[in-house]
């Protein structure tokens, strides 16, 4: 029986065994009993979620949800007590009496106790921080919420940037925005994100993560990160599950809108501006039909000034030493848009349907330019070269990216609550899609010019992280004529990359009683399917004559109009970038003149690795007890998933010994070239038990503990036994998929302690470990390997079966290491200081740290435990903030520390030569890691009249720099600035549910 079907069975068993449970629950259930349920508002009638209510003296607690409402199902008649609780506002009580049978329903209204107060929940950003502080305190798991009114208080480009001010969240950034978030320490790959609960497909097509930069920062209601899983949660979710709340209708009406532009100085000045709002209401004399919508647009102008400089491999700590850089002008288009809408109806006061949908799409388009000057290379004896002697012909590069991302998704689902039972359906389609996926059409140029000296020149460097090649990378560099470099190859790209999630969910919860103890069993069943496929091709053009005098056009010829001023503050070419090539002219003219130089095997060699589909079915079964034993509240639960995966790619093969031309006809092969398709279809069932304990230490403090197994599964394209090849590289490099490779399974243990602070604040500190087994890691294996000097089984057979396939190519691949650890503790508090005399009160400050450390044994070539990928020892953020009735102002401080971002050190003592400058994995042939980014940013908004307030903003303000360096940070590989932004704009919000 195969273990997929194991796993059906096991999971319908399960699922039927609970129904019976549960069942058994209602035939036990005493009669002559009634229903209290109600709602919680403030005094302007705006809804509180999270507020915890109390009842008296059974001691029974409910919390409201995201429409303010709350339950106690099964209630014996009498006279009882509402206790209600929300940090921020005045603690309340209201007697009620209820009669058997009876469904009384409560309406609560909070108030604040002093002026001072008012202000805090008045204001809009303090207001979500309330809202915040209150769901976190009263989830049964460890999550941060992030509301969008915090989220819109600084001038975060996306939702990630958001993100990446909560308690251990670090940001993977990429070309100035952030891209994927980082949570505690683990890559992105391990975190799930979701909107309103269902899983959303990355756009990209070689990974799960989604890019959360093609999401508007203001699309959504809230963002929720969940540190811990439950057993009603997707497992995938080892660093955190993030999940996006859409908004919906409120009690009172919503109209908010809002628009912004800002500059920046950088490439000439560089523009941005942005607009968007939500409207939404409830209709008909009782609400019960609620309709919202909301979009949001903007265009960010970015300029980016970068080097790139390739470190020679016999450098040393006190004289590092550069065999070639690249100067580089990113000038961006930067689109992005999105809109949301959510419809619900209350058939009655139990019952309810809904529907919600989302749409983002981002056009990540650029022109970059490269111009790369080439050193003489240290001698094998350690001799320099010459800076005045002749050097290798220096190259440029142009590319024009024009990437376009999309997600979405479209949610329909309903509730039907009695007196102590609620089902749940919901059915789910979400789509994503990236248009150009296959990669950046680019073109390259050669040098025509005269005899250059563009050896690397230590002693004219007055900055360590700014190396200077001679006179190629000065003013009036001959690098700098266009006349000096003629058209040498161009690749073009089209097609795209798309993937579709349909998802089913059905749930079923009952309330019971066991010995005065009051509980909720929870049983679910969840199942998805999700089919992604890219057909996309690049196509190489070259081999026509690139000699000065050719009827092949320079670069002159090609020109484009731009020429950038100031660049990188006048380190490089006197602060002139330009003259560069225009993409499109280089196109145009190709495809008009040089159409029949296609390189036939250079574009089967890019194209075919774009070819595979993959379909991925997960089916889902989870059974949750959550019960209350006077001060401790125990869930407790068990998910069951079964994954079945179907992959299909191409492998290709060349054969020579000339270059290839065609698809191989009978044998013997020459000069041609093979393609087979090749199908995957791994299996497995898992078994994931989930206990999350929170036990009241007073009314406002408690101590949290959380054991849960969760699971990341390979990305998809990494199944697929694709290959690429780089001929261009020496020795060539292969990169190749691997269908063997297993999913990372981890245990994640958490201890918190929690506290909440009058008027409006909290404490939070906690510890966490994670054990992975079979962590997913990168290796590259270098050319020439001689597998007789390792033991058998000394590789993984996957990885051993490509090195003998390809031997002397340097190869890379996807393998599963043996095991990993990574521990941490965090510690975050805000309070807003109302209760400081005068002007003072208006302040307050939320600051948060985190600590990780992490190792990992099983990679290959390696005697040494190198941390995980991405781990960062050290976060903070610090966020002051200043509110009156009028004036909200908040500048925030985020810092990630360095982070692993690439495996490169090889033991000398496995491979021969490994680090000529024996100077260890610190030195230039160490493990590449991304700079520590500190970075400062603030945003102030004044109310001018009724709902309209002034924006002013500024973003990045002490232009931070962003890159990598080699195995220590005198050791540069990349360092690129973005330059601040200040912006300025107008709010209007209605007044009424405030």
């Amino acid at each position: 029986m195969s273990i997929v079907r194991e796993g059906w069975i096991n999971i319908v068993a399960v699922y039927v065994l609970l129904v019976l449970l549960l069942s058994s629950h209602g035939l036990s259930a005493q009669s002559g009993k009634g229903l209290i349920t109600g709602s919680v508002v403030d005094d302007s009638n705006a809804t509180l979620s999270g507020a915890q209510v109390q009842l008296l003296p059974l001691g029974l607690i409910s919390v409201t949800n995201n429409q303010g409402t709350f339950a106690f199902p099964e209630i014996p008649a009498g006279k009882y007590t509402l206790a209600v609780s929300y940090v921020g506002f005045k603690p309340m009580q209201k007697d009620v009496e209820l009669t058997a049978g009876q469904t009384l329903n409560v309406s609560l209204t909070l108030t604040v106790t002093s002026v001072s107060e008012e202000i805090i929940v008045t204001a809009e950003r303090p207001h979500g921080e309330a809202e915040a502080i209150n769901q976190t305190r009263t989830a049964d798991n460890i999550v941060q919420v992030l509301p969008n009114e915090v989220i819109m208080s600084l001038p975060n480009a996306n939702v990630a940037d958001a993100i990446g001010r909560l308690p251990s969240v670090s940001l993977y950034r990429i070309e100035g925005e952030g891209v994927y978030i980082q949570v505690r320490g683990t890559e992105p790959r391990l975190t799930n994100v979701t909107v309103d609960g269902i899983t959303i497909p990355s756009p990209e097509p070689t990974v799960r993560q989604v890019r959360l930069d093609v999401l508007p920062s203001d699309l959504v209601e809230a963002v929720e990160l969940n540190k811990t899983l439950s057993a009603n949660q997707d497992a995938s979710g080892i660093g955190g599950s993030v999940n996006l709340r859409t908004k919906e209708a409120g009690e009172q009406p919503t109209m908010n809108f809002w628009g912004n532009g800002g500059y920046n100085k950088i490439e000439n000045g560089r523009g941005s501006y942005g607009l968007g709002g939500t409207v939404g209401k409830r209709f008909g004399t009782t609400k019960k039909f609620g309709l919202l919508g909301n979009g949001a647009y903007d265009y960010n102008g970015r300029g980016i000034d970068n080097i790139q400089p390739s470190l020679d491999p016999l450098s040393s700590f006190a004289r590092p030493f550069y065999d070639n850089d690249t100067i580089r002008e990113y000038r961006y288009y930067r689109y992005r848009y999105g809109f949301a809408g959510s419809a619900d109806y209350r058939i009655n006061d139990d019952a309810s349907i809904y529907a919600h949908g989302l749409f983002s799409d981002f056009k990540d388009w650029g022109d970059k330019w490269y111009y790369s000057p080439i050193s003489t290379a240290i001698s094998s004896n350690g001799t320099l070269p010459s800076p005045t002697a002749s050097s290798p012909s220096p190259k440029f590069y142009t590319s024009s990216k024009r990437p376009n991302a999309s997600v979405g998704a479209l949610i329909v689902g309903g509730r039907d609550a009695t007196a102590n039972t609620l089902t749940s359906f919901e059915i789910s389609a979400a789509r994503s899609y990236e248009i150009s996926s296959a990669g950046n059409p680019k073109a390259d140029f050669s040098w025509i010019g005269p005899n250059v000296a563009c050896n690397y020149d230590p002693s004219a460097q007055t900055n360590l992280n700014r190396p200077h090649f001679g006179v190629c990378d000065g003013p009036n560099s001959p690098l700098l004529n266009s006349s000096n470099w003629i058209f040498k190859d161009i690749t073009t790209s089209r097609g795209l990359t798309a993937q579709l999630n349909l998802t089913g969910a059905v749930s079923h919860a009952r309330n019971y009683e066991v010995a005065s103890h009051f509980g909720t069993f929870e049983a679910g069943f969840k199942l998805t399917n999700a089919h992604k496929n890219q057909n996309a091709t690049e196509t190489v053009y070259d081999g026509w004559s690139t000699k000065a005098g050719s009827s092949t056009p320079t670069m002159a010829q090609l020109q484009s109009n731009f020429a950038g001023t100031n660049f990188y503050d006048n380190s490089y070419y006197g602060g002139k970038y330009g003259p560069v090539s225009d993409f499109n002219l280089v196109q145009d003219y190709t495809l008009k003149n040089f159409s029949g130089y296609v390189d036939p095997q250079k574009t089967a060699a890019a194209t075919y690795p774009n070819f595979f589909h993959t379909i991925e079915r997960l089916t889902a079964g989870y059974a949750m007890n959550t019960i209350t034993f006077g001060k401790l509240r125990a869930q407790t639960g068990i998910r069951f998933e079964a994954t079945h995966m179907d992959t299909f790619g191409y492998n290709l093969t060349f054969y020579g010994p000339s270059t290839a031309t065609q698809l191989c006809g009978s044998q013997p092969y020459k000069n041609c070239w093979t393609v087979n398709g090749v199908s995957n279809n791994p299996s497995y069932l898992d078994v994931l038990p989930s206990v999350q304990l929170r036990y009241a230490l007073t009314p406002n403090s408690a101590l949290r503990a959380v054991y849960a197994r969760g699971i990341a599964r390979p990305d998809a394209y990494q199944l697929v036994p694709y290959v690429t090849e780089d001929s261009t590289a020496s020795p060539t490099a292969v990169t190749i998929g691997n269908p063997a490779l297993k999913p990372t399974r981890a245990n994640n243990y958490d201890v918190l302690y929690e506290k909440y602070l009058n008027p409006l604040g909290m404490i939070q500190a906690g510890v966490f470990f994670k054990q992975l087994n079979s962590p997913q890691l990168l290796t590259s294996i270098p050319g020439g390997l001689n597998l007789s000097n390792f033991p058998p089984g000394y590789f993984p057979s996957s990885l051993q079966s490509v090195i003998e396939q390809y031997p002397g190519d340097a190869v890379t691949q996807y393998v599963n290491g043996q095991n990993a650890w990574l521990y941490g503790f965090e510690i975050s508090f805000q309070q807003h200081l109302s209760y400081l005399p005068g002007l003072l009160r208006g302040l307050g400050i939320s600051a948060n740290y985190s600590y990780t450390k992490s190792k990992e044994k099983g990679l290959p070539l390696r005697t040494d435990r190198p941390t995980l990928i991405d781990q960062a020892p050290h976060n903070f953020n610090i966020s002051s903030t200043y509110d009156t009735r009028r004036l909200s102002l908040r500048v925030g401080l985020a810092y990630n520390g360095a982070s692993l971002f690439s495996y490169n050190w090889i033991s000398p003592g496995l491979v021969k030569g490994a680090d000529p400058s024996n100077l260890g994995p610190n030195g230039p042939s160490g493990d590449v890691y991304t700079l520590t980014h500190f970075q400062v940013d603030t945003q102030a908004s004044y109310r001018v009249f009724r709902g309209w307030s002034a924006v002013v903003s500024g973003l990045n303000l002490n232009n931070e720099v962003f890159g990598y360096y080699t195995g220590s940070t005198q050791f540069v590989n990349q360092r690129e600035y973005y330059k601040p932004t200040i912006s300025g704009g107008v709010r209007y919000t209605f007044q009424a549910s405030r």
